[in-house]
């Protein structure tokens, strides 16, 4: 591949701690609007196996564009060490843009969520470019807005001479003729919910102990509440940054205590999350997230009493905690893998636990 004649791919670089649903986000937007150009992701896009370093420079080498995802974090979160990983040669998201940058690749700078404009102080020599780029904006707010912009503004740079024209005609779409209502019956749909976007999607659904509400985990962090029946939506819960550790991943599980009072949701940002479903009302009102996990929370579950609760975790353990207090109970250790599902026993005896390792552990 000659430098700076990229065949057409679009790069998304980002760090997981500031923009990853974003990330997630516009992959699902990019792969649909240009179903001909390969939308590299490192999450989705890397072997194993295969060369890090290797990876990453060829595929910003094939690529017409890279989408550099800017949060508030991006310049100045640390290693395990308190250093700087932009100031070390080998961070990944330094050397995406720093190969891309050299090898004349387009780099959109995409600041998420009110971050600020790089400065070029904040920025080794090697991308001290990138501070004199223009940048979009993407917010929550206005996400379609902002999301629109950018997917144009690519198509243009993929419709440029020599690139893939074709990769950026947004294939037609023919409307969902399907109703959003039908008869009632014992096996027919009976509504159809949706919740701002069809690139948002939906990880975790559960209904409250009397069937009136249901809960639902979304990609963007947040986690919606809606009449069972009519389908109206009725509150969206979401941490704000004055109450502990900003919830910034897609929520996973959701659970309702036994009496209803308590709503339980798990999230990628390594915390568990009580709140009072009849308030919406979180984190100072009830106890701060618990935290405690080292890796995604993926499952909860609300022993049949109410007076305890289970999470399952990336980080291989379950942690059981007293949903009273938010205090951590114990912590249960033997799975070599993620733990993808907890669940107690109808008289809350048994617990089990199910991993990645291919086995379901039963604890008492």
């Amino acid at each position: 591949m000659v430098p700076g004649s990229p065949s057409g791919g679009i790069f998304l670089s980002y760090r997981r701690e500031d923009a990853a649903p974003y990330a997630r986000l516009l992959q699902f937007q990019l792969s649909e609007r240009f179903p001909h150009a390969r939308v590299f992701m490192d999450l989705d896009s890397i072997e194993p196996g295969l060369d890090f370093a290797e990876v990453i420079r060829d595929a910003v080498g094939s690529s017409a564009v890279l989408v550099a995802l800017i949060g508030r974090q991006w310049a100045t979160v640390a290693d395990e060490e308190g250093r700087r990983r932009l100031d070390d040669p080998d961070d990944y998201v330094r050397f995406e843009v720093q190969t891309a940058l050299e090898r004349g690749v387009r780099v959109i700078p995409v600041l998420v969520d009110a971050a600020r404009p790089l400065r070029q102080q904040q920025l080794p020599a090697e991308l001290h470019k990138l501070a004199r780029l223009n940048a979009l904006e993407l917010s929550y707010g206005r996400y379609q807005y902002d999301s629109d912009r950018l997917l144009d503004l690519i198509q243009r740079v993929l419709a440029a001479p020599g690139d893939l024209a074709e990769a950026a005609r947004a294939p037609s779409r023919q409307p969902d003729s399907r109703p959003t209502q039908v008869p009632s019956g014992p096996h027919a749909l009976a509504a159809t919910l949706t919740h701002g976007s069809r690139w948002l999607t939906v990880h975790a659904v559960a209904f409250s102990p009397d069937g009136h509400l249901l809960a639902v985990g979304l990609q963007d962090a947040r986690t919606q509440l809606s009449d069972s029946v009519t389908g109206e939506q009725l509150r969206t819960l979401k941490p704000d940054a004055t109450s502990g550790s900003e919830m910034t991943g897609p929520i996973h599980a959701v659970a309702f205590s036994p009496d209803g009072r308590l709503l339980a949701s798990a999230s990628d940002d390594k915390t568990v999350r009580l709140w009072d479903p009849a308030t919406a009302q979180h984190g100072r009102t009830l106890m701060g997230p618990l935290m405690g996990h080292t890796g995604w929370v993926r499952s909860v579950a609300f022993r049949p009493d109410g007076r305890l609760l289970a999470s399952g975790s990336e980080d291989e353990t379950v942690r059981l905690w007293d949903p009273a207090t938010g205090q951590h109970q114990s912590t249960l250790t033997g799975h070599a893998g993620p733990v993808r599902s907890v669940a107690f026993s109808p008289d809350g005896r048994l617990l089990a636990s199910a991993g990645d390792d291919g086995t379901v552990r039963l604890w008492r």
